[in-house]
Parts: C-alpha cells; sequence; structure tokens
C-alpha cells in the first residue's frame, strides 16, 4: 500500500477515519474538505445536536487509530445498557456485561470525533490536507480530477466519502436505488433535573418511534420519529414542541429544559454498485442511507472503512475493490432490509402483526439468539 495514491473526497468522520487508516499503512492520502473542523475553544457545556453512538467495536478500532488523546472527552459518554419496547409493552435489553464488556459503545459528538481524527491527520507527512477546495471535474480513464481552485491531481484510487449528495458518485455516475420514508427525525438535546442511567433506549408506537440517547449524567438527546408534516407543525409552535416532548417523554426521565432541537428528512438509497473503473470508491453514506432508527448509519461507514483497509493489504487494488463491494454491499444490504423490517412491522395495528412482533421479542430473548444480537450491537 505504500506506493498508493488515494484521493478522498469528504473529511467528515468516515472520510477522515479512512484517510487517517490508510495513511498509516504508508498511502499517500490527499483529503478534500471545504468546510474542515476549527480548533475546540469552546467552553459550552451543552452538547451540539449532531451526535453519533458508535459500536464498541468501532470505538475501539477509532482509538487504535490514535484518537483517544486528542478527543475531547467532554465530547464522549459511555452507554452500558441498550432496550427497545414493542407496542404491546413487550421489551427487550441488552446490557455490556452480558458480552463480557465494560460498554455497548459511546455517544460522541460529530464536531469533537472529526477533530480528533483531523488532529491526527495533521502529524502525518504523508496526508495533503485541501481544505476549503472541492471537486470540480473527474476523468476516469486518465485517473485525474479538477480542482474548483484549478489544480489537477492524480490518483490511483478516488473514494467517496461526501455524504448522501455525493459529488464523486455524480461526477461518476452511480446509480441509486430507494425511497422517501415520508418521515422527519426531531432531535432535542435537554437538560435534565435527575441523572439518568448509561442507556439508550426506544418505545415503538404506530406514527414511528420515540427514543433517548444519554450525553452525560444529565443531559440527553431526545430523539421522535413522526410523519414529515407533523414534525415540520411541532418545530413551528415552541410551546406547542415542548408540551408533547413532555407529555411523551416525562413519564419516563422526569422534568427537563430544552437547550436546542432541529429535525431532519428521512430516506432510503443504496448505490447499485460501490466501485467504478477498478478506481473509484464509495464509502459511508455515499454509499448507503439508512433509517436512522438503530443509530447504524455512521457504524456501517466505519465498517466500510475497514473491510477496504483490510482487504487492501492482502490483494492487489483491483481484487480488493471487488471484494470490498461484495462484502459490504451484501452486508449493508441485510442492515438496511433488516431496518425496513423492524420500523414497518413494529409500527403496525394490525393485530398479526404485533402478535409476529411480541413473538419476535420472545425468541430474542433465548440465550443464543440473544448473543447474537448483542454482537450486533457492539459491532462484532
Amino acid at each position: 500500500m505504500k506506493q498508493l495514491s488515494v484521493l478522498i473526497n469528504g473529511g467528515g468522520m468516515v472520510g477522515a477515519a479512512a484517510a487517517l487508516a490508510l495513511a498509516q499503512q504508508g498511502a499517500n492520502v490527499t483529503l478534500l474538505e471545504p468546510f474542515p473542523p476549527g480548533e475546540d475553544s469552546s467552553t459550552d457545556p451543552d452538547w451540539d445536536l449532531r451526535i453519533s453512538s458508535v459500536n464498541n467495536s468501532n470505538w475501539e478500532w477509532l482509538l487504535g487509530l490514535g484518537i483517544g488523546v486528542c478527543v475531547r472527552q467532554q465530547r464522549v459518554f459511555d452507554y452500558q445498557k441498550l432496550s427497545v419496547t414493542s407496542q404491546s409493552g413487550h421489551n427487550l435489553s441488552f446490557q455490556a456485561s452480558e458480552a463480557g464488556l465494560s460498554k455497548l459503545g459511546v455517544m460522541v459528538e460529530n464536531n469533537a470525533l472529526q477533530l480528533a481524527l483531523w488532529t491526527k491527520l495533521r502529524t502525518l507527512k504523508n496526508v495533503d490536507l485541501r481544505a476549503g477546495d472541492t471537486l470540480d471535474k473527474l476523468n476516469a480513464r486518465t485517473k485525474t480530477v479538477v480542482l474548483s481552485q484549478g489544480d489537477t491531481l492524480s490518483y490511483d484510487l478516488l473514494l467517496g466519502c461526501d455524504g448522501a449528495n455525493s459529488k464523486v458518485a455524480q461526477l461518476a455516475g452511480f446509480y441509486y436505488r430507494g425511497w422517501d420514508y415520508d418521515q422527519r427525525c426531531l432531535l432535542v438535546n435537554v437538560s435534565l433535573e435527575k441523572p439518568i442511567e448509561p442507556e439508550t433506549w426506544e418505545v415503538f408506537r404506530p406514527q414511528g418511534p420515540y427514543a433517548l440517547l444519554p450525553l452525560t449524567e444529565q443531559q440527553a438527546c431526545l430523539i421522535d420519529y413522526g410523519l414529515r408534516d407533523n414534525i415540520s407543525s411541532l418545530q413551528r409552535d415552541k410551546a406547542g414542541l415542548e408540551d408533547y416532548l413532555r407529555e411523551t417523554f416525562s413519564p419516563h426521565i422526569g422534568n427537563f429544559r430544552v437547550l436546542r432541537s432541529a429535525s431532519f428528512a428521512l430516506q432510503r438509497k443504496h448505490a447499485a454498485h460501490y466501485v467504478k473503473e477498478d478506481s473509484i470508491v464509495l464509502l459511508g453514506d455515499a454509499a448507503h442511507s439508512i433509517h436512522p432508527m438503530a443509530g447504524q448509519g455512521v457504524n456501517l461507514g466505519f465498517a466500510d472503512v475497514r473491510c477496504l483497509v483490510e482487504v487492501l493489504q492482502k490483494n492487489t487494488p483491483s481484487a480488493a475493490l471487488a471484494k470490498y463491494e461484495k462484502t459490504r454491499k451484501g452486508e449493508n444490504a441485510k442492515m438496511m432490509r433488516m431496518m425496513d423490517a423492524i420500523q414497518l412491522g413494529w409500527r403496525s395495528r394490525n393485530a398479526v402483526m404485533q402478535l409476529a412482533t411480541a413473538a419476535s421479542l420472545k425468541m430474542a430473548a433465548l440465550p443464543w439468539v440473544k448473543r447474537w444480537l448483542l454482537q450486533q450491537a457492539v459491532g462484532e
């Protein structure tokens, strides 16, 4: 991998992690990011709304890249328990101790993780960080790109880590399949009167589930999934939004104060191919956008990176990319189908579907099934 020239478009969490992992294996990496993270001088005790749940396996991998000494620890929170509750009140929970672990994963502020990755990248001589420059033109035949400021760069591998509206995918002509869920995800950070357990939980209902992500002992991110128009209407009425949140969440967590809120539309997109021209590769949201219900989005992106790095270590680039596409496209498709089945089935008012949900939870509680589900939760 030492002679490999890798150009990465997109320096968010997935793109920066790819840059760091590949550079540490000896590749010469150029990273394009129009909005790089600035130095963290914030003393604000309140978390940003852009957060991620990173499973234990991916977090240990990130620590192995050396980001532990760089990441702002006040923006990392371990969680030890995960639970889901069906419409009928059936509950299934997972404890880190059941897997012999101290945690199932961490909640981390996106900005803090991105900055930690960039801090490590800035220490490497074989990394060229192109902040503020963007991709303008692509010639796949000559393996060259033209940047917005006029520079022409060549590459052996071009990685699209540039999100759901990937410029790499547009220029290279990747095709997607998918649909709009006609839902929005509402995110609300709150300050709590009483401490909460380090547990993330989700409760299902016909209009969509609601959930909690713990950020500290007395801060949390409340999540509500609903029809696009309903969520948009709530956001336009601050008093109505707070009343709605208290009615939904106060029975679980007591009194709280709203700090900030936002929402985003939910879509399902999956690239028909992850690789083109034996040199152009999609990773993360550029390859797949999944329903965020189980917090798998960034975890699938990190899994893409880990797979790509591993196959490049053991194969020629052409063979590696074929293995990467086959492996990750299959795994991501399986996860996407599972999330769709859960969110549609568990929301159903149909009595037969509710009985099936109850039966599935009973089956999931069987020791061997629960062990397998727990392995999925921690990313093993």
